[in-house]
């Protein structure tokens, strides 16, 4: 049996308010949303999928190696936005201000370290668009009312917070919705390890 799992940066328990504050002026929308539990708040730098246990040792290995030396970086979360861009949204995120250039330098490290490991296959490529998801929307409803209110907190923006480290989640899917815990933490300061 697989681990379904990913690589994302896990967000810090001060800017949880703020989101979770941005999540409710959205809320105001009749559209049924589920919306991101605050425990859940993360930022995904790759979706991994099932992997198999024997290869999650590895998986940590590759991935210390690849980000030992990134440096630190700031990073906030800015405006509203939702997938796709046009026609019926699906997904509600806030998208990422300060931090993103790095995010863009750190995330192909990410996924070369994951093929690397062998659990992504070579040459798998994925248009990252660094964002928080907010919440999905449940079937296939009129969403202009909702793009209104998007629209009206496209000024939000949260504090800046320091990213020295990322993390590779294990997600566990219930009836109540998944359930993420981190398999390891992975700071960018660690030693060089043996392959």
């Amino acid at each position: 049996m697989g681990i379904r799992s990913f690589v994302a940066i896990k967000v810090p328990d001060l800017i949880t308010p703020q989101l979770v504050g941005l999540q409710r002026e959205l809320q105001t929308t009749p559209i049924n949303v589920r919306w991101v539990e605050p425990q859940n708040f993360h930022l995904t730098l790759h979706f991994i999928g099932d992997i198999d246990p024997d290869q999650v040792e590895k998986t940590i290995i590759e991935l210390k190696n690849a980000v030992r030396g990134f440096p630190p970086f700031s990073l906030n979360f800015t405006g509203v936005g939702g997938f796709p861009r046009e026609g019926k949204l699906r997904v509600i995120w806030t998208g990422v201000g300060r931090g993103e250039k790095e995010l863009l330098e750190l995330q192909p490290l990410v996924l070369k370290a994951l093929q690397k490991a062998g659990v992504v296959e070579e040459g798998e490529k994925n248009k990252f668009h660094p964002h928080l998801t907010l919440g999905r929307i449940k079937g296939k409803p009129n969403t202009r009312s909702l793009r209104v209110l998007m629209e009206e907190q496209r000024g939000f923006v949260s504090a800046d917070f320091s990213v020295s480290s990322l993390q590779l989640f294990k997600s566990q899917l219930t009836p109540e919705g998944p359930v993420y815990s981190i398999l390891e933490d992975i700071s960018f300061r660690n030693c060089t390890l043996d392959k």
